[in-house]
């Protein structure tokens, strides 16, 4: 059998975040017959996936960075790229993608794929600024929407090459997660008639959490029986659980944290919602969907490249009011949730599984070890 390619994973933390639940779910797909993986992080305390890579037997190594700028990391990724003989890097995000590539082009024979997983002008400014300086460093860019791409296309100025395959979730597993509805509202302390809207994502000033609490506020004025759970954690959360306070949002908006049964918690819902400024394509968006839950989404990024009005409202961005109509409109129609929510799961199921998806990105890799360019 021929020697197998090594390929090291890259990226900035292993926390719970979309793109690293997605390295996840790849796992039991990956060919590891053809490909010998192994994964680095920078940031030690964002390390809750961690173990599960380790279980599935992929070595998993910590980077430890302390400060965004730390030269001691690109001298520890050089020095992993050489003893553990490191063929290609597949980076994830700016942070994993700036000091992968440079560290690559110093190991010399290290061969790099980039996953783009939002628009680059959403980046801030001085991430930005490094990764357009070495983005043409970059083998193949995957992209993970048609937006994203588009966005690429003109931020890399026609190289690298560029290819879009579409985040995805493992469909068939999520949908057998059992419906613990009054099981959840007990663990929360929530009435057992309560109708419960979720969200699930990193507290950070993307995804727009500030707007959904004053849409929370004017959804509870018209339907009392409402109850918002929001599962993540992040830097914001000092200062969302002071404005649920300010807005009087007690026992209504409930602060979850992080959660490793996020989609237990998805499923025991009557919808799901994402209040994003910004987004690539969401993973807990094809989970709900998945799971058959209708959403109310914001219209930005690859969001309304995967739903339609059959199966989610889309709103504005940025505009609570919006986002509060639209959520007490589905609140108080149970019959159109309903059918919203079928329609979310039969255009989850036409997507294309997760086998795909790492069959499409191997085959990214295979052609870049190859040397094939367009």
């Amino acid at each position: 059998m021929a020697e197998r390619a090594r390929v090291l994973i890259l990226i900035k933390g292993l926390g719970v975040g979309g793109a690293e639940r997605l390295l996840e779910a790849a796992v039991p797909h990956l060919d590891r017959d053809r490909y010998d993986y192994r994964i680095a992080y920078f940031l030690p305390w964002k390390n809750a996936l961690v173990p599960a890579f380790e279980r599935a037997g992929i070595p998993v190594h910590n980077l430890a960075m302390r400060v965004d700028v730390d030269v001691r990391v690109l001298v520890r990724l050089f020095r992993l790229l050489r003893r553990e003989r490191i063929d290609l890097i597949h980076a994830h995000l700016p942070v994993a993608g700036v000091w992968g590539r440079v560290a690559a082009r110093l190991a010399g024979r290290v061969r790099i794929v980039y996953t783009e997983h939002n628009v680059p002008e959403r980046y801030a400014r001085l991430t930005r600024e490094l990764n357009r300086r070495t983005y043409r460093m970059n083998e193949v860019v995957i992209a993970v929407s048609e937006e994203v791409r588009k966005a690429v296309a003109a931020y890399a100025n026609g190289r690298p090459r560029i290819v879009t395959i579409q985040n995805t979730v493992d469909v068939d597993a999520i949908a057998a997660t059992p419906v613990e509805a009054a099981a959840v509202r007990r663990e929360f302390g929530l009435p057992e008639e309560a109708l419960l809207v979720t969200t699930v994502g990193n507290l950070t000033p993307k995804k727009g959490h500030a707007h959904l609490l004053a849409a929370a506020a004017q959804v509870a004025a018209r339907v009392p029986n409402v109850r918002f759970l929001l599962v993540g954690q992040g830097p914001l959360a000092d200062e969302l659980r002071a404005e649920a306070d300010r807005l009087r949002l007690d026992g209504t908006f409930v602060f979850a944290g992080y959660r490793a049964d996020a989609i237990r918690l998805m499923a025991a819902s009557d919808l799901f919602v994402l209040s994003s400024l910004f987004e690539g394509l969401p993973v807990t968006l094809l989970e709900a969907m998945a799971l058959g839950k209708p959403s109310v989404v914001t219209r930005v990024g690859g969001i309304p490249e995967v739903v339609d009005d059959a199966s989610s409202m889309l709103v504005a961005p940025g505009d609570p009011a919006a986002l509060a109509e639209a959520i007490a409109g589905l609140l108080t129609a149970p019959a159109r949730r309903a059918q919203m929510g079928a329609a979310a799961r039969e255009q989850a199921r036409r997507r294309y599984g997760v086998g795909q998806m790492v069959r499409a990105v191997e085959q990214v890799y295979a052609d870049v070890l190859a040397g094939v360019r367009s």
